[in-house]
């Protein structure tokens, strides 16, 4: 769910709307509500006394935290009354719920039914995370089973419940070393028959988003996956350099027509990562040409794979590329696949998580971080940044929880003074806010959204 997605689901519960979670629910106030208001559901990401952030903070960091402070978190005042009085002495809490920004992972669908239900693999997805992409479910070779389907579906059942939102990816991949596309499409292509190449994929974009979309609440789509390097459908197609090929707007023509309200991104590799300049400019002018469609897009996605430790980029560096994507238009910009296989000791791997996520968490247009993965067992390269095999905790999980769920995370408490105000700061997001006096305790849904200014939420007892 990207930001815009995000401030339009908010503005309802804004307005008293209960959304997700809990309702406007008044109550008899026990001695507990009054005292404590810990009838929150808990969250314990286990972090460890073996990690531990310096006392004095690098320069790089002092900057994103002042970033950070600016652009992702907001003044609060909570304002209780009764009868338009204002009622002091009222216990409240508020607690986080659902961070605006999405913290992601890839999640197999395949690994997932294989496992129990009280298993790790399915317990640690929504703990830690507030959103998923299917590994492999929504290939365009896989898709094309209806049992495939419904195993996802299944999937897409069981992370909704546990309030994890589902991106889908990719919808177009034209890569030919791999088994990601039907026959059917193969076919066509050795044919030479472009008339039906065409009509297969702009079929499929218009099933593949519009269906999961209406039928699976299924909104954010990788919609172009690694242009850059493969582009062997594009050049049947088009005589067009593949960075400005008319079939790619054509494409965000059809899946905008089909799912108007979703979001829909481009991807592509080696632009946070390695030193290749002309990649990053051939990046920005495919970029370009789809801000220039219809149906421009609403994402740049980077895949941040970490395949050797001279592949890494400085804080600076990594910001003054995110810039540049930003400037090009009303963009949001993701991480859309993080890991570090090329980092051999664990140490310094977590070490570069830390500072790559809170670089990345810190500028204005980042919705997003995906890791593309989080267990040793269930990633491409068997080492996936959090987890070992066993389930004992790599230092990417102590950064991760550290930042996700200590510094970036609000769980607030105090009383109302004698204007029945409490005033706190709070990380944007979805939350969960409940006051209490002597007679009543009310329980809500309210949206923190706005980094600028002051958020009032009113509560009536």
């Amino acid at each position: 769910m990207d930001r815009r997605q995000f401030l339009a689901a908010s503005t309802g519960l804004l307005a008293g709307c209960a959304g997700h979670g809990v309702p406007n629910r008044p109550s008899t106030a026990s001695d507990d509500d009054r005292a404590t208001l810990d009838d929150f559901p808990a969250f314990d990401p286990e972090p460890t006394s073996d990690w531990s952030r310096p006392e004095d903070p690098p320069a790089w960091e002092r900057a994103a935290d002042e970033r950070i402070e600016r652009h992702r978190r907001s003044d609060v005042t909570v304002e209780v009354v009764r009868d338009g009085d204002p009622v002091s002495d009222a216990a409240v809490r508020l607690r986080l719920q659902h961070h605006a920004h999405d913290f992601s992972t890839a999640y197999n669908v395949a690994r997932h039914r294989s496992s129990d239900p009280g298993s790790p693999y399915r317990r640690w997805v929504h703990r830690l995370f507030n959103e998923a992409v299917f590994e492999n479910a929504y290939k365009w070779r896989q898709w094309t089973s209806p049992h495939e389907q419904e195993h996802a579906h299944a999937v897409i059942d069981f992370l909704h419940a546990h309030d994890v939102e589902v991106a889908g990816a990719p919808v177009v991949w034209q890569r030919d070393d791999t088994d990601a596309l039907p026959s059917a499409v193969w076919d066509a292509h050795e044919a030479d028959d472009e008339e039906r190449l065409r009509s297969l994929i702009d079929e499929h974009v218009r099933s593949l988003v519009g269906h999961n979309d209406r039928a699976h609440d299924v909104t954010d789509w990788i919609l172009l996956n690694e242009q850059l390097g493969h582009h062997v459908l594009t050049d049947e197609l088009s005589d067009a350099p593949p960075t400005r090929a008319p079939p790619l707007r054509r494409w965000f023509d059809i899946a905008r027509d089909a799912a108007p309200d979703a979001t829909l991104a481009v991807n592509d590799y080696d632009v946070l990562t390695c030193d290749r300049s002309h990649h990053r400019d051939r990046y920005a002018t495919l970029v370009t040409y789809l801000l220039g469609g219809d149906a421009p897009p609403d994402e740049v996605g980077f895949q941040a794979h970490v395949m050797g430790p001279n592949e890494r980029v400085s804080a600076a560096e990594q910001r003054r590329r995110l810039d540049r994507f930003a400037d090009l238009g009303d963009l949001d910009l993701v991480v859309s696949e993080f890991d570090t296989p090329g980092i051999d000791d664990e140490e310094a791997a977590g070490d570069y998580l830390y500072r790559f996520l809170k670089t990345a968490y810190s500028h204005p247009a980042s919705a997003g971080f995906r890791l593309w993965g989080y267990w040793d067992e269930q990633h491409w390269k068997n080492d996936a940044p959090l987890f070992r095999a066993d389930w004992s905790k790599k230092q990417g999980y102590h950064a991760y929880a550290d930042l996700v769920f200590e510094q970036w995370f609000t769980d607030a408490r105090g009383t109302t003074d004698d204007a029945g105000e409490f005033a706190t700061t709070a990380d944007l997001g979805r939350y969960a806010l409940r006051v209490a006096d002597g007679t009543n305790a009310i329980s809500d849904v309210r949206a923190v959204t706005d980094p600028d200014g002051e958020t009032r939420l009113r509560v009536e007892l």
